[in-house]
């Protein structure tokens, strides 16, 4: 049975749930993210031209769109590592279908019900077998994976569409649709983070996930819809790469689920749940693209950020093991 409980929530009362450390480390964050910023731009100066900061704020909007949903599956301290396989299938059978023919709201309509679908799967399977989420996820990512591989294979290098390859250069009033709707995101998880009960529920699941059931809140259901938030989000984001890209890659999402994690936690999530801002995690990806985009401007081999993203990967878990630890 799922972990919910379905037995006379009514006459528990309601838990008295603390407001978590909200936006405690976004300060120091974000100016930790500003000196990154200014050296890059006082050392190297193409980094400060418009193109290069704009192609750095462009790809951090798509991927934000990715690490929406999977920044609160780790606040109920669960983790969903086939987001870049769902990014990869999403994206992917989006250009599929429109080379088929299909319009595009059908194709991304159809898209994201399937990675919809996937997330429902691997909520329903956590909640309902108590499957620990990470070797599960692990699973769904192999499978999902090969499924957008054969899909861009089949495809063979054709290029979409050029209707779809505008979508992701689309603009609002001279910036990019996916900047203004990270913006947009970013203030509505601040109301909803500061206001809302749902998210001091998921706060409290990620604390202590037995006592949030016995007080009635409504631990499975919550769960599944956070694990299809993770799985949608990220295929929206797949959709938006895939235009970005033109044409099937089968290396498109490797090594995101990996990105999601480190910026995460970077950004105050943690994998012993319980915490978790969105702001921090676009902060955290913007950092990690900063990084990343100052090696190439220092002619650091391309291949050496694999070693980066996995050294501050193992740094960020170290820390919040050891704080986690304290705390307790």
């Amino acid at each position: 049975m799922m972990t919910e409980s379905s037995s006379g929530p009514a006459a528990v009362p309601e838990p008295r749930m603390r407001r978590p450390g909200f936006g405690s480390n976004i300060l120091p964050l974000a100016l930790i993210t500003a000196a990154v910023l200014g050296f890059l731009m006082l050392t190297r100066e193409n980094f400060a031209t418009a193109q290069n900061l704009n192609s750095i704020l462009f790809g951090v909007s798509i991927e934000f769109l990715a690490i929406v949903g999977f920044t609160y599956v780790m606040v109920m301290r669960e983790i969903d590592l086939s987001v870049g396989s769902v990014f990869a299938l999403t994206g992917t059978m989006t250009g599929a279908l429109l080379v088929a023919g299909w319009g595009f709201w059908p194709a991304a309509a159809l898209a994201l019900a399937v990675a919809g679908f996937i997330g429902f799967l691997n909520g329903f399977l956590v909640v309902r077998f108590n499957i620990n989420s990470l070797m599960l996820t692990i699973g769904t990512m192999l499978m999902v994976r090969g499924l957008a591989n054969v899909l861009a294979n089949n495809l063979g290098g054709q290029t979409y569409p050029r209707a779809f390859r505008q979508l992701a250069r689309t603009n609002v009033f001279d910036v990019r649709l996916t900047v203004v709707v990270m913006v947009v995101l970013v203030l509505l998880a601040w109301g909803f983070q500061r206001r809302s009960t749902l998210f001091r529920k998921m706060c409290f699941i990620g604390e202590n996930v037995k006592s949030a059931t016995v007080h009635g809140i409504q631990v499975g259901r919550i769960k599944i819809l956070a694990f299809m938030a993770s799985a949608m989000t990220a295929g929206l984001a797949g959709i938006f790469t895939a235009s970005r890209i033109t044409s099937a890659d089968v290396r498109m999402g490797l090594g995101l689920e990996f990105v999601m994690v480190t910026a995460a936690i970077i950004g105050g999530a943690s994998l012993y749940g319980g915490k978790g801002d969105l702001r921090g995690s676009a902060l955290g990806l913007l950092l990690l693209a900063a990084v990343l985009n100052g090696m190439i401007m220092y002619d650091v081999e391309p291949v050496f950020q694999q070693f980066v993203i996995g050294l501050l990967l193992i740094v960020t878990v170290a820390f919040d093991t050891i704080m986690n630890r304290r705390r307790g």
